[in-house]
């Protein structure tokens, strides 16, 4: 069974543009983006599962791509290039590795392809036990906020903290239990016959670029790399004009 996904569609008829969040976050953290994307393009930002829409089964990431694929299906669309954030770009790769005929290109901002260190999945659960105790929400408050850039201010900390408010403690639970068992996803990558955007904020912490590009470039020589001045882990939010700039120059080399 694959439960819908909640997504932001501006319609039209151009080249699909599929937009995957960071964890704990929702399509809202592509709306800069989107505005400043090309008329050209269709932006389709998504909720994944457990982020503004529905769980279902065993916590898994793969049904996060079960639900990308329905949704394009239920749209129509046969291709789109993917896009994905930090978490969104764990789905994105696993997408392109489960369905490469229907990802046109493949943007990974801010994420990697390898798993966590030993003790992640045990830092996960417990999360996940906290957000369903008496911390709840305010067990991941602190989760994106920490890997902001020095240049962002008050108010886009605000923007944060009220994407993660608005969440289900319960539901963010089964994210991090479905964090806890993600794949590697280095070959889907290394595999992927379309052209690849490496994107990556100067002061990202959680992922930081002179550690994960080098890691990427070595899968994916041919990919275009990008690193964004000033900013922290979340280039969707600190620097769009940034990434809809990568993501409209990527949608012109699709095919």
């Amino acid at each position: 069974m694959t439960a819908p996904l909640h997504a932001l569609d501006r319609g039209g008829d151009g080249l699909p543009v599929v937009l995957l969040h960071a964890f704990p976050l929702d399509h809202r953290m592509w709306d800069d983006v989107v505005a400043l994307l090309p008329a050209d393009l269709r932006p389709i930002a998504v909720d994944l599962p457990g982020l503004g829409s529905p769980t279902v089964g065993e916590p898994s990431l793969e049904r996060a791509v079960d639900g990308v694929l329905a949704l394009l299906d239920d749209l129509g669309l046969d291709r789109a290039v993917v896009a994905g954030l930090s978490t969104g770009g764990y789905v994105a790769t696993m997408l392109a590795g489960r369905a490469p005929e229907r990802v046109a290109a493949l943007a990974l901002c801010d994420t990697t392809t390898v798993v966590g260190p030993p003790d992640e999945p045990d830092a996960r659960q417990e999360t996940a036990r906290q957000l369903e105790g008496a911390l709840g929400i305010a067990a991941v408050m602190d989760s994106v906020s920490d890997g902001l850039g020095p240049h962002a201010g008050p108010e886009l900390a605000g923007r944060v903290a009220q994407m993660i408010e608005g969440q289900v403690p319960g539901d963010v639970a089964w994210v991090c239990r479905a964090l806890a068992v993600r794949p590697d996803t280095t070959e889907a990558l290394r595999a992927h016959p379309g052209p690849v955007l490496l994107l990556f904020g100067e002061h990202d912490t959680p992922t930081p670029p002179e550690q994960r590009l080098p890691e990427l470039q070595a899968v994916r020589p041919d990919a275009t790399s990008v690193v964004v001045p000033g900013s922290g882990h979340l280039t969707a939010l600190e620097q769009p004009a940034a990434v809809a700039d990568a993501l409209a120059e990527l949608a012109g080399r699709a095919s």
